[in-house]
């Protein structure tokens, strides 16, 4: 896979990616649940929504980390309506399919927003990228236990062609959902990535949900085509066989520039002429209000299209920052979603 042009971030994990390890500074030896959190759990049938944060660089000092802290902390602790922040594992995959993380480990920079803005956090990780399925059960267990992580969302591998070391998500996704039962972590959560215009991906959905994963994040969407087509189907198997459905998150993100239009490209999304034209055409200084404008309308038209044809699916919104110069831009972004949402 080769690398976008570089931006301030490098790529992120998208169907595929396990996690740098360390960072400027290692997290606590043990770190404890805040007793004033709720858990996403207590949100997922409540459209929730979720904010995904892209962490620092691996190798930032502490003082630009608490740089990022300081400018993105009090923007989340304005969002009200916020159920959980999602963390991304950041890295690159190189020809031979071996990864190499550019970022912090999800975990870190979690805990840190944990602690500071006092919401749920959702950690993903790259399952195919652990060096061995015992590796990914001790990361599993170190994660959930030790550091108090209790949602996890398990990422595939880029290429299906590729062999991994790592684990599947399936395989994943049931012994995440092994260690709840075991060790009766009743508001764990299993997540996984969704993308409305594979082949089959209601059927991949539907297995993901009979191994205990409860809600996927879609790629970014500009528009609702296979989205809606994804969601017919899914709800039919989901009725047909008499099995609760997952939560379907929406990812959406702004985009201010063509070099974000790029990026988002670069990690999956389908970005159709007519959106780049809407967002580029006419005013390009107004491209971020446009993305806006889009991904209301892409909220929107899912709900009203899953209202009347009586899809039982629980929906929810995911605003991606992508970019760290597009903070400001996602935060208005998940203000806007918010109150759409209620």
């Amino acid at each position: 896979m080769t690398a976008p042009p570089p931006l301030e971030v490098a790529s992120y994990a998208t169907p595929a990616s396990e996690g740098p390890r360390g960072g400027p500074t290692s997290p606590r030896k043990k770190a404890e649940p805040l007793s004033d959190v709720r858990p996403l759990s207590q949100f997922l049938q409540k459209r929730p929504l979720l904010f995904e944060a892209v962490p620092p660089v691996r190798r930032a000092t502490p003082r630009t980390v608490e740089g990022l802290l300081s400018k993105i902390v009090p923007s989340l602790r304005r969002l009200h309506r916020l159920s959980a922040i999602n963390v991304p594992e950041v890295l690159d995959e190189n020809h031979m399919g071996q990864p190499f993380y550019r970022n912090l480990d999800p975990r870190h920079f979690g805990h840190l927003l944990r602690e500071q803005v006092a919401r749920d956090v959702v950690v993903n990780k790259v399952v195919v990228h652990a060096s061995s399925r015992g590796a990914f059960v001790r990361w599993a267990r170190d994660t959930i236990i030790r550091q108090h992580f209790h949602n996890v969302v398990l990422v595939g591998g880029a290429s299906s062609l590729r062999k991994y070391p790592g684990p599947g998500v399936v395989e994943a996704a049931g012994m995440i959902s092994h260690i709840y039962r075991s060790m009766a972590v009743h508001e764990g959560l299993v997540g996984s990535i969704a993308i409305p215009s594979r082949p089959h991906e209601a059927e991949r959905l539907f297995t993901k949900t009979l191994s205990g994963v409860r809600f996927a994040t879609t790629q970014i969407l500009f528009d609702t085509d296979s989205l809606k087509g994804l969601l017919t189907e899914y709800d039919r198997l989901c009725r047909e066989f008499e099995v609760d459905p997952l939560t379907v998150v929406i990812s959406l993100a702004p985009v201010s520039d063509i070099h974000d239009l790029e990026f988002v490209r670069w990690l999956g999304a389908e970005v159709p002429d007519v959106v780049e034209e809407s967002l580029f055409s006419k005013d390009p200084e107004a491209a971020k209000e446009h993305s806006i404008e889009i991904a209301v309308k892409v909220w929107k038209d899912t709900a009203q299209f899953a209202r009347k044809r009586g899809i039982r699916v629980p929906l929810g919104l995911n605003v991606e920052q992508v970019s760290q110069h597009n903070l400001d831009a996602a935060i208005e972004m998940a203000e806007q979603l918010a109150r759409e949402l209620d």
